[in-house]
C-alpha cells in the first residue's frame, strides 16, 4: 500500500493510517508499539506500508531471505525515506533468536544514513517456521 497524503484525500488517507496503526499496536508483541509511536504518520508526506516475509530458500536463513524479499519487491526505493518502523513477527514455536538479528544492519542499510528507526518484536502464530516484517517507511 503507497498513500500519499493530499488536500483531497486527507480523509481516506487518514482511514487507512487509522486501520495500520491500529493493526501495528494490537499485534501481540513482546517489545510493542502504542499509539503515540506511530502518531507522527498523521504528519507525513508519503508513508509507504508492506509486509515481507521470509521464503524457504535451500542454504539460506530466515533472515537473509527476508532481506532478499525486501531487496526484490523495493530495490533502491528506500533511500528516499527517513523515518522507518520495523515490526518483526515470529511464533512461538520458531522465534526469532539473535543470531538472526545480524541481518538486521542489512535491512538498515537499505535507508539513509541519518533515518530514524523504531522497531519491536511480536508473536504471529499463524506464520509458522517464517519471520514476517511489517515495514511502514515516511518522509
Amino acid at each position: 500500500m503507497l498513500y500519499v497524503k493530499s488536500k483531497n484525500e486527507i480523509y481516506n488517507g487518514k482511514l487507512i493510517l487509522d486501520g495500520l496503526i491500529q493493526k501495528i499496536v494490537e499485534q501481540s508483541t513482546i517489545m510493542p508499539f502504542n499509539n503515540n509511536d506511530l502518531d507522527f504518520l498523521y504528519q507525513e508526506s508519503t508513508v509507504l506500508s508492506k509486509v515481507f516475509y521470509s521464503n524457504f530458500n535451500p542454504g539460506m536463513k530466515r533472515m537473509e531471505s527476508l532481506y532478499k524479499e525486501i531487496l526484490n519487491d523495493t530495490g533502491s526505493d528506500l533511500k528516499q525515506y527517513n523515518k522507518v518502523v520495523m515490526l518483526f513477527m515470529h511464533s512461538h514455536s520458531h522465534q526469532l533468536m539473535m543470531n538472526e538479528f545480524d541481518k538486521v544492519s542489512d535491512i538498515v542499510s537499505c535507508f539513509p544514513q541519518n533515518v530514524v528507526i523504531k522497531w519491536g518484536l511480536g508473536v504471529d502464530e499463524s506464520i509458522g517456521t517464517r519471520i514476517a516484517l511489517y515495514l511502514i517507511c515516511s518522509k
